[in-house]
């Protein structure tokens, strides 16, 4: 009788394994997707527009900013070490050797002293 139940549970599970197959196949058919991949390059170019601050000495010049900009110098702790309107002209500065953040408007830079 053990056998005899084994058997049939044996053959029931293989029965309902291949229709559930059957079935996973039918709701999930399988779908092909054709992709072409072509090479081309990225490149990035640096925007003219952009403030840029550079030093020469204690001297900081500045470029594509306009007259009359707020320039403001924070520490890399952030606090404000120096502030100036700019007026075309490059600004002495007389800070310490350090890293420091330039802000004009929205735009932000750091440099090294």
């Amino acid at each position: 009788m053990n056998k005899f139940t084994l058997i049939l549970a044996f053959v029931l599970c293989g029965i309902l394994g291949v229709s559930a197959q059957k079935s996973a196949i039918e709701l999930f058919p399988k779908k092909t997707v054709e992709v072409n991949l072509t090479q081309s390059t990225l490149t990035v170019s640096d925007n003219e527009e952009t403030p840029k601050f550079s030093l020469n000495g204690k001297n900081l010049t500045a470029k594509n900013i306009e007259t009359g900009t707020q320039i403001d110098i924070y520490s890399i702790l952030g606090a404000k070490v120096h502030s100036y309107v700019y007026k075309g002209v490059a600004e002495t500065l007389n800070l310490s050797k350090g890293i420091y953040i330039i802000r004009a408007g929205k735009y932000m830079q750091k440099i090294i002293l």
